[in-house]
């Protein structure tokens, strides 16, 4: 005969002061993946795959600190190779649709942007001190004046 299951007996605890923390929050995050073997698997053999095209999916409920786990394995993968090139894309002006891709030792990208801005930053002051300086303004209005006295001279 089957015994009726008291509610009573349906929960479990146990006392907080065997747990060594005051809250969940006090317990520092796992540095593992823990019960998911198989998870584990999948991941290493996703990280694997050299070729375009393939993705990792990771699904399961929200707030189970799957992305934080999923994160850190994927940073103890990437710690033991060596440091990707950086990439980044510069305009083609032959192509502006088609930006072109750069390969960069790492490191260098960031680099590269900071001397791109500089550049561009001191060509603004260049340029607008070559439009301000006075040889270009006697200049440009020599040329106005050149213009005026044709027109005048057409009438």
């Amino acid at each position: 005969m089957i015994a009726e299951l008291p509610a009573e007996r349906l929960r479990r605890t146990c006392e907080p002061d065997i747990l060594g923390c005051r809250s969940s929050e006090d317990v520092p995050p796992l540095e593992r993946i823990v019960g998911q073997e198989r998870a584990v698997r999948a991941l290493r053999f996703g990280l694997s795959i050299k070729e375009l095209g393939f993705n990792i999916y990771v699904a399961g409920p929200p707030g189970t600190g799957k992305t934080t786990a999923v994160e850190r394995f994927i940073e103890d993968v990437a710690s033991a190779k060596p440091v990707p090139p950086d990439w980044c894309y510069v305009n083609d002006f032959h192509a502006p649709h088609q930006p072109r891709a750069l390969s960069l030792p790492p490191g260098r990208a960031t680099v590269l942007q900071r001397d791109m801005r500089t550049l561009v930053e001191s060509a603004k002051r260049e340029v607008r001190a070559a439009f301000e300086s006075d040889e270009y303004v006697a200049k440009r209005e020599e040329v106005v004046k050149g213009f005026q006295d044709r027109s005048e001279q057409l009438v």
